[in-house]
């Protein structure tokens, strides 16, 4: 579908598209402007260049069926300025093809040191219980934004697109009670370990040991989402999740304000006339709110190269939608976030959630809405001069069935589902499955790099 039809979609509130990802004969071709990629990792236990690294050998593997000899890679190093006056280098791998003198750079933002080892299962059967509290208190808006904008969740009826009550209270019900039935479950597991004759005792301290890892490593996975979907300041997370949040606003500003090494500052250019910015799993998270800031900074003038209605002020000549070329989400979580983590302001407070939607519109459909009347009832409306620069970006968002975190967005608007279609079996868990996929990254390079 051409970019303009879903700009006319988004405009007159139509479902977005959704299309089978299929194998694609086309030949590439080479990009002919400079381009950076930043791409954010999800949950898990992440290491340095583990992203960068993935991503990378998958878009080489087909540009290597594509042009063989011709292309080639390096290592960049470049110096950043760091919180405390002083320089961090960034990693950066560089793709050439021979006979051209244009090329990608790909980063990576890894965010997950900040997050690490900052919440116990304490602190995690707490947020859940209060994000439990807030499904259940605000259920009723949930219903009505899920049948507004055919939610194809499991609480909603495939065919009807009615909200199925039942569901819906039972997943609270069992959602709301998981730690402690995990804590249970392996208490019970040591003590029929410990009764075992003669060998219990040292297998019970052999167990626990391997226990305390892997409930550690399962802590530390579950607290990424914990940790940044917090929105009260007084929370002990809320530094964390700032930090998460602000370091990637950082990486995007860096690649769009980037200057060529021209001195002469009347020949200075955009370093990377086409940015496309991607994330995995909470990535994708991480990546929409930065593009939200991004939009905010420009408005508020933050932005070096860019003036407040979003044109370059540099020789480059441009909008910075047009130096955002696409954002690429894959396994991506958003719409569950906003059906479950997203926060909720109760229905008298209409100035406050007024405030909070102007910060939060990047694509975003009318969520908030509080009672059958509209999205702030019959109240005032506050005028809000914050410009919506982003909203032609183009948007594609890779799901698939098995992949339980993931699914097409449908609070969200101007963007593409791509359903992948991994071959899992029965009982397969495809979050992971993108990373390794040929049809993924030929995609990608189909619609934003060529």
């Amino acid at each position: 579908m051409h970019h303009f039809d879903l700009i006319a979609m988004a405009a007159l509130n139509l479902p977005n598209p959704t299309i089978l990802l299929q194998p694609n004969g086309e030949d590439l071709e080479w990009v002919n402007q400079n381009t950076a990629i930043l791409v954010a990792h999800g949950i898990g236990n992440q290491l340095p260049l583990e992203t960068l690294d993935q991503f990378g050998r998958g878009l080489i593997k087909q540009y290597r069926q594509a042009f063989d000899d011709e292309l080639s890679i390096t290592h960049e190093i470049v110096a950043k300025p760091d919180d405390r006056g002083g320089s961090w280098f960034d990693n950066v791998l560089r793709i050439h093809k021979a006979g051209s003198d244009k090329y990608i750079d790909l980063y990576e933002y890894y965010w997950a040191n900040y997050s690490q080892d900052k919440a116990t299962w304490k602190d995690l059967n707490s947020w859940l219980q209060g994000v439990v509290t807030g499904a259940t208190k605000f259920y009723r808006r949930n219903e009505l934004i899920g049948e507004q904008y055919k939610d194809k969740s499991p609480f909603f009826d495939s065919k009807t697109g009615m909200f199925k009550p039942f569901r819906y209270w039972l997943f609270l019900s069992v959602i709301g009670k998981l730690f402690l039935f995990i804590d249970l479950l392996w208490r019970l597991i040591l003590w029929l370990i410990s009764m075992i004759p003669l060998a219990g005792k040292l297998a019970d301290i052999l167990v626990q040991a391997y226990a305390d890892s892997l409930l550690h490593d399962l802590c530390n996975v579950i607290s990424e989402v914990a940790i940044y979907n917090v929105f009260d300041p007084k929370s002990k997370f809320y530094d964390t999740r700032r930090q998460i949040a602000d370091g990637a606003v950082k990486a995007i500003t860096y690649l769009i304000e980037r200057p060529t090494d021209d001195a002469a500052a009347n020949k200075q250019q955009l370093y990377y006339p086409s940015v496309i910015i991607a994330g995995h799993s909470l990535g994708s998270q991480v990546t929409y709110d930065a593009i939200n800031k991004i939009n905010l900074l420009i408005n508020m003038g933050k932005i070096s190269t860019y003036d407040t209605d979003g044109n370059c002020t540099l020789k480059h000549k441009t909008n910075i939608a047009a130096q955002i070329k696409g954002f690429v989400t894959f396994g991506c979580p958003l719409d569950k976030i906003v059906f479950f983590l997203r926060e909720n302001v109760p229905d008298n407070e209409y100035l406050r959630q007024q405030f909070l939607d102007n910060y939060h519109e990047f694509k975003q459909r009318d969520i908030d809405i509080s009672t059958e009347s509209g999205r702030y009832g019959k109240n005032l409306v506050a005028s809000c001069g914050l410009k919506r620069m982003l909203e032609n970006v183009p948007w594609r968002n890779y799901f698939d069935g098995k992949d339980y975190v993931s699914g097409g967005l449908d609070y969200y608007k101007g963007l593409t589902n791509i359903d992948c279609h991994f071959k899992a079996g029965r009982f397969g868990f495809t979050h992971s499955y993108y990373w390794e996929y040929d049809n993924f990254y030929k995609d990608i390079i189909n619609n934003f790099l060529q």
